[in-house]
């Protein structure tokens, strides 16, 4: 899935959507209200769970789209955040920024128009590795 010309601005705003969800929705709410940060990570996730059955109920398609979409990735990111650690939080952005301009650049680069290309640049995300558990 390449993201139609990754560039810097747009590597900048990934890593602050990355640290807001660590640092406001996580560390600052952690602290608020006097729990650890894994029982804050599952209550998101829990909440997150909640809300996409109710989706439905917003009436634009399109909106409902981004709605889904970013509440998938942000319980996917959660969900890496608690395997890797939270102590390790900005190395994993580092790595998670990483992998979104190797997967990019490999498009552009190499395999734009080949007739496999999708299926390539899927089998070569397999061989890097943003995390350090599975």
């Amino acid at each position: 899935m390449p993201f139609c010309g990754f560039n810097k601005e747009m590597l900048e705003g990934m890593k602050l959507l990355h640290r807001g969800l660590i640092e406001h929705g996580i560390i600052e709410r952690s602290k608020k209200k006097n729990q650890m940060t894994e029982e804050t990570i599952n209550k998101e996730i829990e909440d997150m769970g909640r809300f996409q059955k109710e989706l439905l109920a917003i009436e634009d398609s399109e909106v409902r789209e981004l709605i889904r979409t970013l509440t998938e990735y942000a319980c996917a990111f959660y969900k890496l955040l608690q395997r890797e650690g939270i102590e390790n939080y900005e190395e994993l952005i580092e790595k998670i920024n990483n992998l979104y301009f190797e997967m990019d650049n490999k498009f552009y680069s190499e395999l734009e128009g080949k007739p496999d290309d999708m299926k390539e640049l899927a089998q070569y995300l397999n061989q890097l590795n943003i995390g350090t558990k599975k």
